[in-house]
């Protein structure tokens, strides 16, 4: 044992360790202790630095969700998915203000046909809008604006002050007629649809007028009883239509169904059967 004792101690000796590593082996309990605490405490610091950083990283997420975001784009017309709107929205959750919109060319209006284009108003600026409110108006129809050639691409940039009053980065955005053309829609019917039902069945009661003054005329109707009256009614008018036949063409087959007339009206039929029998000889 002591022979490889005697090795391994040649064996460090041989070694040659740099000048700038402290001597371990001559390290006391108390260099120890001291290493330990260097070491916890560098660790610490860089757990602060960590989470220092997270902090700030936190800090801009939360500014920037309770910031305003104003944006410009288009969307369809609600209940007329042939024509648009063009919308100025603020998503953010607090207020914007001084919202200023440049679009650049100005946007032109086909509607309505048989006229010359006119341009679509765009507010140059606007004093506020509230988180979810929005400024929207009519762009044009689709059917009139493939009439006539109108630039189709606008681009669109809103700047804006949050509610502190600091100036945020101006959100650029495309405003393209031509993304929506040749796209396949579904008609679809909603409130607008119910809403024009209405006013038609609205239009059509008020002309329900018994007197020109006003009120309503109600007509009320027993079906039992003119059910069983259309049979007895529609007998009665054969037997007319047969006794009235019977009267100008003596003779006929329905002459032969007639009830037993007087001595007036059967000397009636003799005349004039006597008279038609001398006219066609």
């Amino acid at each position: 044992m002591a022979g490889v004792d005697g090795l391994i101690l040649g064996a460090c000796k041989a070694v040659s360790v740099p000048d700038w590593l402290p001597d371990l082996t001559a390290w006391t309990s108390d260099d120890w202790s001291a290493l330990g605490t260097n070491l916890t405490a560098g660790i610490a610091l860089a757990a602060g630095v960590v989470a220092l950083g997270q902090f700030r990283e936190a800090r801009r997420l939360r500014l920037e969700q309770a910031q305003p975001y104003v944006a410009c784009f288009v969307e369809r017309t609600q209940g007329h998915d042939q024509a648009l709107d063009i919308v100025i929205r603020n998503f953010g959750t607090t207020i914007a203000r001084d919202i200023r919109i440049e679009v650049m060319p100005p946007i032109m209006r086909a509607w309505p046909p048989g006229q010359k284009p006119e341009p679509v108003f765009i507010p140059g600026q606007l004093p506020a809008l509230v988180p979810g409110q929005e400024w929207r108006t009519w762009w044009d129809y689709g059917p009139a604006r493939s009439e006539k050639h109108l630039i189709s691409r606008h681009d669109a940039v809103v700047s804006y002050r949050d509610s502190q009053g600091a100036e945020l980065p101006p959100i650029p955005s495309v405003l393209d007629w031509a993304e929506y053309e040749d796209v396949g829609i579904i008609v679809t019917k909603g409130m607008h649809e119910a809403a024009t039902a209405l006013e038609d069945v609205n239009r059509t009661l008020k002309s329900f007028k018994y007197r020109a003054s006003g009120g309503l005329e109600v007509f009320a109707r027993d079906a039992d009883a003119v059910d069983e009256r259309l049979p007895a009614e529609f007998e009665r008018r054969k037997a007319a239509h047969a006794e009235s036949t019977g009267q100008v063409m003596p003779g006929s087959p329905a002459s032969d169904k007639l009830p037993a007339a007087g001595p007036l009206k059967r000397m009636g039929h003799h005349l004039r059967r006597f008279l038609r029998g001398r006219l066609h000889q």
